[in-house]
């Protein structure tokens, strides 16, 4: 009985470990699922570093738009196609 048991002993210790280490790297926690979160995290971050920029500029927009009465003519003019009276707009098609 001993003698079976010193036998099976290293195979049972070496399948826990086995078991252990697939765990361990596998897991809900594991390591793959941590980096696989790190990588999440970084891609997150740089969204939000480009959507605060974005605000920033859009922000700046609206105080220039507010601010400046040329800003808000060539506002109009870029996005809404508008023109002064004595102006004429000429649109050219791909």
């Amino acid at each position: 009985m001993i003698e079976q048991l010193k036998h099976r002993l290293p195979l049972l210790l070496g399948g826990f470990i086995l078991i252990t280490l697939f765990f361990t790297a596998f897991g809900e926690k594991g390591l793959y699922k941590i980096y696989k979160l790190k990588k999440e995290l970084t891609r997150l971050n740089q969204k939000r570093i480009f959507l605060e920029k974005n605000n920033r500029e859009f922000s700046q927009n609206i105080s220039n738009m507010k601010k400046e009465k040329t800003f808000q003519e060539h506002s109009a003019r870029e996005t809404l196609g508008m023109a002064k009276d004595d102006e004429i707009i000429y649109e050219f098609s791909d």
